[in-house]
């Protein structure tokens, strides 16, 4: 895990696991691990939680899919049980910081108790979730709907987390470089009014973007944009600190990872080239 020095002035800062490219927070100096990526320590409950898994794979070859993208096997690879329990890891991963998402907000990271030993979180102490506010830009700890340093907005809301509902997985284009992720057609709006151009956005269930996302966010953590680059170039608010940004020569392809999801590109597509 690499400490990003993005949460300036306290006692925490965002991590970034090199090898799938999720982010936690936790304390600055201390050593901690990835919500997702297990190692020759993990054994108990994170590989019961695998187990569990590849029970259901035999028979939801869907699903079976997800866990072969999202580690990058072919089909005639077999899925061990450590490659099920990162699956479930990152799959609880996304549920539980889909529930701190609000409106105005994005980067969103957090910190949860029992990710990757359980599969899941099995208790409340944390150091926090936190995120960058559009209002203001800066990061912040997300206690309510509100930013601190921002007036209310008005309509402010939790973001309700319903598996079943409609969602987007998008990718955008600035310049030299793509940045990808998930939410609302406002979200996308967001960027095409702070300049970039769409280039794909897939809707699909709610449960499976935030799988494709978790998917793509490991298959490009390599093409990953470095942190120091923003520093020193513009790029539009509305792409938060820099995260899910790589460049542009990335190949992506939303519905390889969506493949279940619906082309709905068209309703954004005043801006394609």
């Amino acid at each position: 895990m690499e400490p990003l020095e993005v949460l300036s002035g306290g006692a925490v800062d965002i991590h970034q696991c090199r090898a799938c490219g999720s982010q936690r927070v936790c304390r600055k100096g201390w050593r901690t691990r990835c919500h997702v990526c297990l190692d020759e320590r993990t054994a108990g409950p994170a590989l019961a939680a695998g187990e569990q898994l590849l029970s259901r794979l035999l028979y939801e070859t869907a699903l079976a899919d997800q866990v072969r993208r999202l580690s990058d096997l072919n089909a005639a690879e077999v899925i061990s049980v450590r490659v099920a329990a990162e699956f479930q890891a990152a799959i609880a991963l996304g549920e539980e910081l889909d529930r701190c998402r609000r409106d105005g907000w994005t980067d969103v990271t957090g910190d949860v108790h029992g990710l990757p030993w359980f599969g899941g979180r099995r208790g409340t102490s944390s150091h926090g979730t936190w995120g960058v506010h559009a209002g203001c830009g800066a990061w912040q700890r997300i206690r309510g709907q509100s930013c601190p340093e921002c007036p209310p907005e008005p309509g402010d809301r939790s973001f309700a987390a319903l598996r079943d509902t409609s969602y987007l997985l998008y990718l955008v284009r600035h310049r030299g470089l793509l940045k990808f992720g998930v939410g609302g057609a406002h979200r996308v709006r967001q960027h095409l009014l702070a300049g970039a151009e769409v280039v794909e956005v897939v809707e699909g269930r709610h449960a499976d973007v935030i799988i494709a996302e978790a998917i793509l966010k490991r298959q490009k953590r390599e093409a990953a944009v470095p942190l120091r680059f923003w520093r020193t170039r513009r790029m539009p608010t509305s792409f938060g600190a820099g995260t899910e940004v790589v460049r542009a020569n990335t190949g992506i392809c939303l519905a390889e990872v969506l493949t279940g999801g619906r082309d709905v590109t068209d309703r954004f597509a005043r801006r394609i080239r």
